[in-house]
Formats: C-alpha cells, sequence, structure tokens
C-alpha cells in the first residue's frame, strides 16, 4: 500500500496497520455484520478492552448514525483534517454506537468516467482505520449525486455540446461507469474488516427529479438488479443496500414497492416525520409523529417475500425547525423505543452525528440543527437521550413484538399519500393499544403465510 501523502511521520505507523479481512474470513463476514454480538465479541477479543460499541453482546438492533463531519462537511474528502475526524468519531463511539454511514461526493471521487481520485481512496480507507479503532463498522453510500439539498454532478454525464446530462437510471454509459467505480473502490477497501457493504446511493430520486431524469418502475428496478449484481460481484457477503427515503413508497414512482422489498440485501428506508409533515399535521408527541418510524417498517415487510429480509432505517431524525426543543428527547426515545417493537428490523442510523458547520452556508435552516452533538462538539440532549436507550437496550434487551392483529392494504394503494386512507386507520390501532402488522390484500387469505408472521386477526379498513 502507498504512504498516504497527507500523513504526518507520527501518524504512519498507525496507519500502517490495514485491517482487511483475510482469504477465509470472507465467508463469515456478513454473519459478523448482520449479528452485532458477534462483532463485538470479535472486537473484545482482538483488543482485550471493551471498547462502548462492544458492551452491547445481545444488542437486539444496531444502533449507528450518519456520520457528518464537525469542521468541514463531506468536503473533508477534500480538505482533510486527520485530527478532526477522529475526534469525531470518538464523540460518536461515547454513545455506544457500532457503525456509522458515510457520504462520498460522486463529483469529486469520479470526476472523469474512467478515473478515480486516488486520494478520496486513500482518505477512504484512513476512515475505516480511524474507525477501526473506535471499533465502528462503515456503511459506504457511493453515488451521492444530491447529498444534503446540495447537487453533486460529475462532469463526465454533461455533454458539453448541449449541457444535456446522461440519466444515471437508463443510460447504458451512465450505468456501466457506476458499476466500475464501485468496483474501484471494492478494489481498494473490499476486504476491510470494518467495511460494512455499499449503500448505492443517497436518495438519487433527488439527484433524478431536479435533473429532470425520468424512470419507469421497470427501468428503476432494473438499475437496482445491475448494481446489486455488481455490489455482490466486487465484494461478495456484505451489506449491499439503496437509500431510499418515503417518497418511492408515497409517489409509486421509480421502483415498484416489490422491487424495493426485494433488491439487495435488506430494505432501507429513511423515514422522516419532518418532511412528511407529519409531525406538523398530527403534533410532535403525537402517536402519529412518535410511531411513524413503526408505520413504515411494518408497512415494508408487508411487500417482503423472504420472511426473514430485515429493515434498516438508515435515516430518522429531527430538529428544532419541526417541534420545540423541550420536546426532541421525549421523541426521541419513544420514536426508538416503537422502532425497536418490530421484529425483522437490522437497525437504526440516526441523521446526523454533528451539527452542520455554520461557516457553510446555503443549506436549509434545518441542516445546521440535526446534530446529535453541536458544531463543536458538545453533546446535546438528544445524544444523551440515544445514549441512555443503547445503554439500556445493551443491558436489558427489549424482545420484538409478535404482532398478532394486521391491518389490511389493498395492493394497489398508495398507504401514505392519502394520511386519511389507511395511515391514520394505522394510529387508530396503535392508540388503541393494538400494534398492527401490515398484510396485503392479495395475501390475506394465505393461511400458510400468515401462521408464518404469526397473524391471528385481520382488520380491514372499514372495521378500522
Amino acid at each position: 500500500m502507498p504512504e498516504l501523502p497527507s500523513a504526518s511521520a507520527d501518524d504512519r505507523p498507525s496507519m500502517a496497520r490495514r485491517r482487511f479481512l483475510g482469504a477465509t474470513a470472507g465467508a463469515a463476514a456478513i454473519s459478523t455484520l448482520l449479528n452485532p454480538a458477534t462483532a463485538s465479541a470479535a472486537a473484545a477479543t482482538r483488543t482485550g478492552v471493551p471498547a462502548p460499541a462492544d458492551r452491547g453482546l445481545h444488542r437486539p438492533v444496531r444502533f449507528g448514525v450518519n456520520y457528518v463531519p464537525s469542521e468541514n462537511w463531506w468536503f473533508s474528502w477534500s480538505d482533510w483534517k486527520r485530527a478532526s475526524i477522529a475526534a469525531d468519531l470518538d464523540d460518536i463511539a461515547s454513545l455506544g454506537m457500532d457503525h456509522i454511514r458515510i457520504m462520498l461526493l460522486w463529483s469529486e471521487l469520479q470526476p472523469n468516467a474512467t478515473y478515480v481520485r486516488g486520494e478520496q481512496l486513500d482518505r477512504l480507507e484512513e476512515l475505516l482505520d480511524l474507525a477501526d479503532d473506535r471499533h465502528l463498522d462503515v456503511q459506504v453510500t457511493v453515488l451521492n449525486g444530491a447529498v444534503s439539498g446540495v447537487l453533486f454532478v460529475p462532469p463526465y454525464l454533461i455533454d458539453n455540446g448541449n449541457g444535456k446530462i446522461r440519466n444515471v437510471l437508463t443510460d447504458p454509459v451512465a450505468i456501466e461507469r457506476e458499476q466500475w467505480v464501485l468496483g474501484r473502490i471494492a478494489e481498494r477497501i473490499g476486504r476491510h474488516r470494518r467495511f460494512m457493504g455499499f449503500d448505492l446511493s443517497n436518495e438519487i430520486h433527488w439527484f433524478a427529479i431536479p435533473l429532470g431524469m425520468t424512470a419507469t418502475q421497470a427501468q428503476g428496478d432494473a438499475w437496482h438488479t445491475a448494481l446489486f449484481d455488481t455490489c455482490e460481484k466486487v465484494a461478495p457477503g456484505r451489506i449491499h443496500v439503496s437509500g431510499i427515503d418515503h417518497w418511492p413508497w408515497q409517489n409509486n414512482a421509480y421502483w415498484t414497492r416489490h422491487g424495493l422489498a426485494t433488491a439487495g440485501t435488506m430494505t432501507a428506508n429513511h423515514t422522516w416525520a419532518g418532511w412528511t409533515q407529519v409531525i406538523q399535521r398530527y403534533g410532535s408527541l403525537s402517536t402519529a409523529s412518535t410511531h411513524y418510524s413503526e408505520f413504515f417498517i411494518e408497512l415494508i415487510k408487508a411487500f417482503h417475500t423472504d420472511l426473514d429480509r430485515k429493515v434498516w432505517i438508515e435515516e430518522t431524525g429531527v430538529s428544532t425547525v419541526w417541534m420545540n426543543a423541550a420536546d426532541i428527547p421525549s421523541w426521541t426515545e419513544r420514536s426508538i423505543r416503537s422502532m425497536a417493537d418490530c421484529d425483522h428490523l437490522f437497525g437504526i442510523t440516526w441523521w446526523d452525528s454533528h451539527d452542520l458547520n455554520p461557516k457553510l452556508s446555503g443549506y436549509v435552516d434545518l441542516e445546521y440543527d440535526l446534530g446529535l452533538f453541536t458544531n463543536d462538539r458538545r453533546i446535546k440532549p438528544i445524544g444523551r437521550t440515544i445514549r441512555k436507550v443503547i445503554a439500556e437496550f445493551d443491558a436489558h434487551p427489549p424482545a420484538p413484538r409478535v404482532r398478532t392483529t394486521a391491518l389490511v392494504l389493498p395492493d394497489d394503494m398508495i398507504p401514505a399519500a392519502d394520511y386519511g386512507g389507511f395511515f391514520e386507520p394505522f394510529m387508530k390501532l396503535v392508540a388503541a393499544g393494538t400494534r398492527p402488522a401490515v398484510v396485503l390484500r392479495s395475501r390475506s387469505a394465505d393461511t400458510a403465510y400468515l401462521a408464518a408472521r404469526g397473524i391471528e386477526r385481520l382488520v380491514t379498513l372499514d372495521q378500522a
């Protein structure tokens, strides 16, 4: 491995300790990543000193955070501050987190169709090494054309004659270059023991929509198939997901819901009760607000064909733009407890670690307010709340609920676009003390399926 050009002489000894899986260890990677108990035990054995993330030997779900560098946001890839990033990761580890999700910036990573910037790969590897020192696994989000409302368009996608941008979901050349860059990253970090896997993109539809990139649902599903096939080829046995929020589920656009529920290793979703106006519509500490992520987990599971498939709440968070600061800790704790009440939940990854640095302009107000820590690394009340819940779950793991009652969803119904149609009946059941599952109407007569899910009673919308 080449020396990292930005490393000082004092840095090099630690940076030279490459953390890669041996050839015989690759087969065990996925079970270690899926099972936090295995990962924690392995880390404790390796170091002899349990770090915060290594105490959760019986943790029922994985807890992590979307890392946002406190000093230079994700412009850090070009303005690297090792000491600052190490301090940020210390903050995250102090909460008891076991993983982070990180963002590459597509235009900086791959400015040319056949070129990946070497220092970006160096720094990505260094970040995984720093995370390893703190027993944090890392999910690497790659094709990020949109992060926090800012667009990052790789120059090679733009036709310099007419300014037209290749459609990243349908253009064969663009897709082939996306597959190529996944391979180049995997060559560098694919066997690193802290590499969880690839997240294809951060809500790529929010890159496509403002740039006029359209795709049929069949084309969207085909894009997922092609990219996930590549992920498994170049980084086999890892956790590969697509970072999608509520929008495609609520608008029946870009992908089919069945496609979203079968593509990749598990179904990732970003559940934002504020962006969807649920907090504003129903109240900050209402049942609808505090159980919103639970609703989405159960909705997603209705579309799973593999009943062992897991759901990953890969983003959720809250801002004082949406509710009073005094309500945020209570909202956070209630939301986490309601999510943990669902079976087949892989993990909860909060957005985000640190408030956005106020020296950076042009972001919407709430982006400066979403951290568990302030920009100068002081823990906020929400951070203390999450730290407390993680410690409790580590010491006394809650058992997910067996949901014996299910609300029946018509297959062609878009479940949250019309809040009164399905969302409110679901929440009425929750408020009345029933924590329902969701079953598609087409499967409501499948007795073997219902029995496998532990469902004994079906409630139709007219009954609810």
